[in-house]
């Protein structure tokens, strides 16, 4: 178990460094990640390149006994690049991305690809070997903020190209898209524009998901590229990149991303901006098991909160107590390695509300003296545990096609949620509420891209939003089912092909013979509420309600709306299927409908499962040594879990005898 923070070093004086080494040793901190943001300083002028800042710090770090994770430059570049090769630059949404913000390379661009071919060489050759240096990241936070996207005319050409390797031939490409549809017929590769900002009705929605695809391809052979160079010239160095809040913000298959990287990173912000409250503890739940899922292994928080953040504005304040929390729940979660974000707060530049461990003074602050405690209290165990695998019966599927399917295409207002501009995470906030009944009702959970999945580690699988399906998986979750496994299935299952084509077919499509349900009739209701009802228990539900008609099912609930015409039709079915059942949800349910759902769909495979309230979070960890019950009261007031009473933000570790 690693604890570290991200340090600016070239953002302080020579007089700060040992003292700050100290303070960091002291805290119990051992490493720290430097350089991501440095192209500028390495090489100020088109190919003169000095690394003898970086060769002094890593002396220094090495001196004292501290490891480094360095990360290649590559998130934002010099002003001297854009200025001699415009083409760099990005286009989003009509806006040119420009020098003075970052993430603002094209990478579809030859020159900006040149140009970090050569950085990241020269940094590998020069840095890549030092004894202190015992990984590296690359990038960072790639395709935030909306860089996964680019309207350039350079990503258009680049699109293009990628088009014709991918079809061949226009007829084929036309035909795949249906192009026939109001006469958009290419005849020249020349004539495909970028399907970006427009007036009214919108671009085919083929075409977008080819776009999507598009991008996410270039990205991830942009992570590829470095990290052969790394890998080349910097050899048995471990290598990550960091995500960030939400999982599926870009259209980037992070899941064949880090088959190019050995291990996942995220930065961890419960609270950011103007935000009233920290985010709900499911949510954060579900973002680390989607990191620890990406691989299935154990991850690092690259940045950790330690103070509170915001680029112009701040909101919550974390109260005593709850930054350790969040250190100590991403422990528990799956996380190996927490490196803070950032060790002092800087003093100039556009990150000077990034509130970090010490304030823009260097007196010790409240923050600090917590979280060295935390540290110190669940490093024995952390020790045991961290590293092992999170064991889990029950998995909830993501799938990176359908969260871009349903960004352009989302059927209703409630399945839309921009926050920003760029963002549209409707999905994500979908998948979050699937996945927060069943941590609510505190079953371990994993949170698992679908393509890369082993189904047969499970009692049950959730797969909510699987509109766009794919034969071969299907196909695979009709084996799991038969062979006695419980599959939750979400509604508009089986709605299209994977070239976004609807299906000749009822929903759920290929889904219809093990559900034992179709739908001829849905409505969008957006974020009204509609009741329905399990038996004598009332429920609500939103955005989408499918009227839902048994073939061989067993209804579950039916809706008991009296403004509805569908009142006393059914909404959630449930239908055997060789040795196991298919539980079919109609509907997006409110949170403590989940809660109804699960606890049925648990006990009827056999997963215990228990509810100590909406603020306790309780799980179960293996360690080498010893086996962990852990429970964390997210609540600023004593909270009661069974016969224990919790402290305001008390984190309990309870060591068993191994099984």
């Amino acid at each position: 178990m690693i604890f570290g923070a991200d340090y600016y070093p070239e953002q302080w004086t020579p007089k700060d460094w040992e003292e700050d080494i100290r303070i960091m040793k002291d805290m119990g901190l051992t490493r720290v990640r430097l350089a991501e943001f440095s192209w500028a300083l390495v090489e100020p002028k088109e190919g003169s390149f000095n690394f003898s800042f970086w060769k002094k710090m890593l002396d220094l770090f090495h001196k004292h006994k501290m490891d480094v994770i360095l990360g290649t430059p590559t998130a934002t570049f010099p002003p001297w690049l854009s200025k001699k090769y415009p083409d760099v630059l990005q286009v989003r949404d009509g806006v040119l991305r420009n020098i003075g913000t970052r993430r603002q390379a094209c990478f579809s661009s030859p020159n900006y690809r040149k140009a970090v071919i050569k950085v990241v060489t020269k940094m590998a050759q020069a840095l890549g070997n030092h004894p202190a240096v015992i990984g590296w990241q690359i990038d960072n936070e790639i395709g935030h903020e909306g860089s996964d996207i680019d309207h350039s005319e350079t990503s258009l050409k680049a699109f293009r190209l990628w088009l014709k390797s991918k079809y061949k031939t226009l007829q084929n490409l036309n035909d795949t898209w249906g192009n026939i549809f109001w006469g958009v017929i290419f005849n020249d590769w020349n004539e495909i524009p970028v399907p970006g900002p427009h007036v009214s009705a919108g671009f085919n929605p083929s075409m977008i998901q080819d776009f999507y695809r598009f991008h996410s391809d270039t990205i991830v052979d942009f992570v590829k590229l470095q990290s052969d160079i790394v890998r080349k010239f910097s050899p048995n160095r471990k290598l990550t990149t960091n995500l960030y809040p939400s999982p599926f913000l870009p259209v980037i298959d992070m899941s064949e991303l880090f088959t190019h990287l050995d291990y996942v990173s995220w930065d961890n912000y419960p609270t950011w901006g103007d935000q009233e409250e920290p985010f709900p503890h499911p949510f954060i739940s579900a973002m680390h098991q989607y990191n620890r899922g990406l691989k299935d292994l154990p991850f690092t928080v690259m940045e950790q909160i330690s103070g509170f953040q915001g680029h112009d504005t701040l909101g919550y304040l974390p109260a005593p107590g709850q930054v350790q929390l969040w250190m100590k729940q991403a422990i528990v979660q799956g996380a190996e390695q927490i490196v803070f974000f950032r060790y002092r707060t800087a003093r100039y530049g556009q990150e000077q509300l990034c509130y970090g461990i010490l304030d823009h003074d260097k007196s010790l602050t409240d923050r600090y003296l917590e979280l060295r405690k935390g540290i110190a209290e669940i490093l024995p165990e952390a020790k045991d545990f961290a590293s092992e695998h999170f064991p889990a019966d029950v998995a909830v599927l993501h799938d990176i096609e359908n969260a871009r399917n349903f960004k352009h295409q989302p059927i209703s207002s409630g399945l839309k949620h921009s926050p920003v501009p760029f963002a549209q995470v409707g999905y994500d906030i979908e998948m979050a509420t699937w996945f927060a009944g069943l941590n609510i009702l505190n079953v371990n959970t994993h949170f698992l891209p679908i393509s890369k999945t082993d189904f047969s580690k499970y009692k049950v699988l959730v797969l909510p939003l699987y509109a766009m399906v794919n034969d071969r998986i299907v196909k695979k979750l009709e084996q799991f089912v038969i062979e006695g496994g419980v599959l939750v299935l979400g509604y508009r299952a089986g709605l299209k092909d994977k070239n976004s084509w609807m299906l000749d077919s009822q929903i759920p499509g290929p889904f219809s013979e093990m559900a034992g349900v179709k739908v001829r009739k849905f409505e969008a209701v957006g974020n009204r509420n509609v009741k329905f009802r399990f038996r004598v228990l009332p429920g609500t539900c939103s955005k989408i309600c499918e009227i839902l008609e048994p073939t061989t099912a067993k209804v579950w609930a039916r809706y008991s709306d009296n403004k509805k015409f569908y009142n006393g039709k059914p909404v959630i079915t449930c239908n055997r299927f060789g040795k196991g059942s298919v539980v079919y949800v109609g509907a997006s349910l409110s949170p403590i409908s989940f809660m109804l759902l699960y606890r049925r769909t648990l006990r009827m495979a056999g997963i215990p499962f228990t509810f100590y309230g909406p603020t306790v979070e309780h799980s179960f960890r293996k360690g080498k040594s010893k086996d962990y019950e852990i429970f964390i009261n997210h609540s600023g007031k004593k909270a009661l879990a069974g016969f224990k009473l919790l402290k305001p933000y008390e984190v309990r570790i309870l060591p068993k005898t191994k099984k």
